[in-house]
């Protein structure tokens, strides 16, 4: 064998080599582009379940705020926040609070979505 056959049979080696790395990068490359696909889609059915509680939230918070500028125009008188139906899950969550339940057991106990549950945790351990 002469030198040029040495070295072209080295570069073939060498390209073969190459393509074998080139290959197993490609296929890493093409799973941890599934595994990021997935976890943007997780994040995303998150972010949609925060805003949408966010939302209900801020739907709740403009009713109240209605009903208070409502009652600054009448003469005042005392809600019941415990006995009213449309207090009555957050008096609910506060009870459970105290008791030492988590958010999440809260939220699904209460009918409310995590980020209610969460902001009147938040103002319970406030308040303490």
């Amino acid at each position: 064998m002469t030198v040029l056959e040495i070295g072209l049979l080295a570069c073939a080696i060498v390209s073969v080599v190459a393509l074998v790395f080139a290959f197993i990068s490609f296929r890493r490359v093409g799973k941890l582009a599934s595994e990021n696909e997935k976890l943007i889609q997780k994040l995303m059915r998150e972010v949609a379940a925060s805003s949408s509680g966010s939302v209900g939230m801020g739907q709740r918070l403009l009713a109240m705020e209605k009903r208070l500028q409502a009652a600054n125009t009448q003469k005042p008188e005392k809600i019941d926040y415990y006995n009213d139906d449309e207090f009555q899950p957050y008096s609910q969550a506060a009870q459970m609070f105290k008791m030492g339940m988590d958010c999440d057991e809260v939220a699904r106990r209460c009918g409310l979505s995590r980020a209610e549950a969460s902001l009147l945790e938040m103002m319970q351990k406030s308040s303490r």
